[in-house]
């Protein structure tokens, strides 16, 4: 059972939402109150002693939110979700940047609720606070283009390889591109078996083994969740959605691999916030870096710190126009790696339909992306024993190397 504090400003709205909770099938204990956000603080007591404030206002803007934010502070194992019509997307920044994970606009979508009161059921059972930053084994970084031909699914592509066969990790690599979804092209010659949005249609059944139904099997250490490849289709995947995806993959792999393509909507962000890391690719042109120091300062307002965000140049020229040092002072940020450029064995690569990593291994381009790997997915040195650890040590077992007989 959730505990759920409800302020609204019209008793209407008020049973509207309440009709939608019920629909929800989530066992819940309800106290409410008649306000809007601006009278938060009168109900300090209420709010410390349940799981999900639900604030629904009609005037709610992203200058309101500084008690939504005291309130989550104040409360680390708070949810918070925000209810108002046609939310902005200053709204939608200031309230990520706080701490909420769920706006929802009017009419209200009963799956969406749903979703969100089972993720936060599931978490209030499992005794995990969601701000705790627990960490699990699966590391998931994003890849995200701040401008189309970048070269951001060839690279995601060749870095879920190089991790599944150099590195020897379960790697997953998810489509979350709107426009395109061409990952799974650069797997195989086959169609996956399903898609993200086929997956997110079945999310009231997601286990393992659904997962495993739905993902194409490219290597035996790694998976593609294929995306749609229909713009209108991939619009319909929520937050939610994805949020019961990202925490079964991080239990069943080592890494995860998101291609967000360059899109910035509520899903996408909802992955950046999920990310551990964030890769964002750039080439040497001024369009690229118009966009890349425009997705930076987004960063920035979502309230990533700088470490989180690697950038990183695709196609790298040490005698183009714009060198490291323009490109950084322009970007207002470090370069973390180079990918040079090599077009014919990309292209070559391209046309077998098969990776750079296996087709031109050797290539400086797939040595990059192998260090790109490294530095992404850095391994962790285990502790350095001590002298009564070295002393009493086992010694490995020598004889089970030694063939029969001798």
């Amino acid at each position: 059972m959730i505990d759920i504090f409800l302020i609204s400003s019209s008793a209407e709205r008020a049973l509207h939402i309440v009709a939608r909770l019920e629909e929800s099938g989530v066992v819940y204990r309800l106290r409410t109150a008649s306000c809007t956000v601006r009278q938060l603080r009168m109900h300090a007591r209420e709010i410390r002693n349940a799981d999900l404030l639900i604030v629904d206002d009609v005037d709610l803007s992203a200058r309101e939110l500084g008690g939504v934010e005291e309130a989550l502070a104040c409360s680390p194992a708070l949810h918070c979700m925000l209810i108002t019509p046609a939310p902005s997307a200053a709204l939608l920044t200031a309230a990520t940047r706080v701490g909420v994970r769920h706006v929802l606009s009017w009419p209200l979508d009963v799956y969406e609720i749903t979703a969100a009161l089972t993720h936060i059921a599931a978490k209030k059972s499992a005794g995990v606070r969601p701000s705790a930053g627990v960490r699990r084994a699966g590391r998931v970084v994003s890849l995200a283009s701040c401008k189309g031909g970048s070269g951001t699914t060839l690279i995601a592509v060749n870095l879920a390889w190089s991790l599944a066969e150099l590195s020897n990790r379960r790697v997953l690599l998810i489509d979350l591109s709107q426009q395109f979804a061409d990952a799974s092209l650069l797997m195989a010659d086959k169609p996956p078996p399903a898609t993200l949005t086929d997956l997110c249609s079945q999310i009231d059944c997601l286990d393992a083994a659904l997962l495993d139904a739905c993902v194409m099997h490219a290597h035996a250490n790694l998976d593609v969740l294929a995306g749609a490849g229909d713009p209108l289709k991939a619009a319909g995947v929520l937050p939610g959605q994805l949020e019961h995806i990202l925490a079964l993959a991080r239990e069943r792999y080592d890494a995860v691999l998101i291609d967000i393509g360059q899109s910035v909507n509520p899903l996408t962000i909802h992955a950046l916030d999920r990310s551990d890391a964030i890769c964002m690719i750039v080439r040497q042109n001024p369009l690229y870096l118009h966009g890349g120091r425009r997705m930076l300062d987004i960063f920035k307002e979502l309230g990533y710190p700088p470490s989180k965000v690697r950038v990183v140049v695709n196609q790298y020229d040490k005698d183009a126009c714009i060198n490291l040092s323009t490109l950084e002072q322009t970007l207002g940020a470090k370069v973390a790696h180079q990918l040079p450029r090599d077009e014919k064995q990309v292209n070559e690569a391209l046309n077998r339909g098969v990776p750079l990593i296996t087709s031109a291994h050797d290539s400086a381009l797939a040595q990059g992306i192998c260090l790109l790997a490294d530095m992404l997915w850095p391994v962790i040195a285990e502790p350095r024993k001590g002298m009564l650890g070295r002393l009493f040590a086992t010694r490995p077992n020598l004889s089970r190397q030694l063939k029969p007989g001798h």
